[in-house]
């Protein structure tokens, strides 16, 4: 039978000691021990050795748990040299005998190894579906490529067209939805003036070294609205590529491949790109500014997703967990910005602490094994649980929400109280109890500005709440695959939920972006501010 917490709160040196007086030590260390090695193994388990599903498990653990494997693996080795050595010496003869075999094995297997994907010189698959033609649209040009003269007037041939899908536009007073294939015909003009062929072109981004094999351009099949409708499938209700295509071939007929549908989200990304310094100018613009960051994978490669939230505006960065981001984000923000505790949000001065991440810690030093450590755990969340009642009273009896008299001097006492309770414990043996006390006394004047102010916010739930949607998309998708799938992620999502907090059409917004970034043409501005 395990000991439990009630057990455990009983067990302290004094207890220990007692046992050794009456002799019964042996039997309290023995169950001790059995409790760690459950305990332990426990800890250790993981999706490889356990039934843990592979989500549960947290993206820095991976390369620890596998470096773990790997050094007990030499351990074993390094344990039983005698045995190995006799091994070896059984099999001298044979892996010689052998050593060609195992080297084309062993050359086979490494060339086995290939990158997802199409693979250079396989055999290409054709579009087999067709479509029938519902509208036209001709594309001639303006004037003659040599003498500027106006075309209007000149014979025109085609020479050219393609298709595209798209949704139709929305009727008011019908619901319903249809895709519908437009037949882009581009033509020959000759000048009756001097007699030269101007071929009319479709227009074509230059490429970017941000952006490598994406391209943005007039020629593409997949329309902007219908565009915006796969990327909001894939962004906004998590689909994959494969459940996409699914979803569009059983309800409209239309049989798109996982690769097209896949360029088309990066083709929106890249369209989004512009606007990522409006996003920027904003969010420094604003009075409030919350962040956060959680852990994100590239390619097996650990970085951080990081969200920047105020009132009208969201924004999303992938990179990795530096003071680089928050300096390239919010230069020239000099307003209040709310956060954690970590670290290189300490270089910004009007900042505030999430009172939530501080309680909770209390929590858990309040439900500690230890009795002295539960004591003092305890009478710390006790303190802050009664500032926060004195916040919330002075809120709602405060008819201006920023003219509210500060509280401190109505809890004089109990600050006092908590000050010396972290200055007694701030070289305590139990780690826990010790980082919380420096913590609070590193970041006091800030922690406890809410008291002063308590029209201001006590959480970081904002910028928490922000993230939780895609913390589960990344559950499902375990991250992105290369940096420009990393980047089109982030753009897409910032367009997203800022379309969501301006109560704007995500589809129309996104559709006017990527056909505007299509033809050439400055992207819209994002969706105003409700009033």
């Amino acid at each position: 039978m395990n000991l439990n917490h009630h057990d455990l709160r009983q067990m302290d040196e004094a207890y220990l000691r007692k046992c050794e007086e009456k002799g019964c030590l042996l039997e309290v260390s023995q169950q001790l021990l059995q409790d760690v090695k459950e305990l332990t193994d426990r800890l250790n388990q993981n999706p490889s050795n356990s039934s843990r599903p592979s989500g549960s498990q947290a993206p820095w653990e991976e390369t620890s748990n596998e470096q773990a494997a790997d050094d007990d693996k030499s351990a074993k080795t390094d344990s039983t040299p005698e045995l190995a050595n006799t091994q070896n010496k059984k099999n001298k003869k044979a892996s010689d005998t052998s050593e060609d075999e195992t080297s084309a094995v062993t050359s086979s297997k490494k060339q086995s190894i290939r990158s997802p994907g199409r693979q250079f010189g396989a055999e290409g698959h054709g579009r087999t579906q067709k479509f029938e033609i519902t509208g036209t649209k001709e594309h001639r040009s303006d004037e003659c490529a040599c003498c500027k003269a106006p075309s209007a007037e000149g014979v025109s041939r085609p020479y050219t067209a393609w298709n595209e899908l798209e949704l139709t536009e929305p009727i008011e007073g019908k619901c319903e939805l249809k895709i519908e294939c437009i037949q882009h015909v581009m033509y020959d003009t000759e000048c009756n003036r001097c007699g030269h062929t101007t071929r009319s072109t479709h227009y074509q981004l230059p490429p970017d070294t941000l952006w490598e094999k994406i391209e943005l351009g007039q020629w593409r099949l997949i329309g902007p609205r219908l565009a915006a409708a796969i990327v909001f499938l894939s962004m906004r209700m998590r689909l994959s590529r494969e459940r996409i295509r699914e979803f569009l071939c059983d309800f409209f007929g239309l049989k798109l491949s996982k690769g097209l549908i896949d360029q088309t989200i990066r083709e929106a990304g890249r369209a989004c790109d512009p606007l990522e310094p409006e996003l920027a100018k904003a969010i420094v613009e604003s009075a409030l500014a919350n962040a956060d960051e959680t852990p994100w994978k590239e390619s097996g490669k650990l970085l951080w997703l990081w969200v920047f939230v105020t009132q009208f505006t969201v924004l999303y960065c992938i990179g990795y967990r530096t003071a680089e981001i928050l300096k390239n984000v919010l230069e020239g923000f000099d307003h209040i910005f709310m956060s954690d505790g970590y670290i290189v949000y300490r270089d910004l001065i009007n900042r505030l602490r999430c009172w939530a991440h501080l309680v909770r810690k209390m929590r858990g030093l309040a439900e500690s094994t230890d009795t002295n450590v539960a004591t003092v755990g305890q009478r710390m969340l006790d303190i802050f649980c009664e500032l926060m009642e004195g916040i919330y009273r002075a809120r709602d009896q405060a008819h201006d929400p920023t003219a509210i008299p500060g509280l401190a001097s109505q809890y004089t006492k109990i600050i006092e109280e908590l000050k010396t309770l972290c200055e007694q414990h701030r070289d305590d043996t139990h780690k826990k109890l010790r980082e919380l006390a420096r913590e609070l006394l590193l970041d006091w004047e800030v922690i406890l500005r809410q008291v002063d102010e308590p029209h201001l916010p006590l959480t970081n739930n904002d910028a928490e709440r922000a993230l939780r949607h895609w913390v589960i998309s990344r559950r499902l998708s375990q991250g992105t695959r290369s940096e420009s799938g990393s980047r089109a992620f982030a753009l897409l999502a910032s367009v997203i939920d800022t379309c969501r907090r301006r109560n704007a059409s995500i589809r129309d917004y996104l559709a006017n972006v990527i056909a505007a970034a299509r033809t050439g043409l400055s992207v819209p501005h994002l969706p105003p501010i409700p009033a």
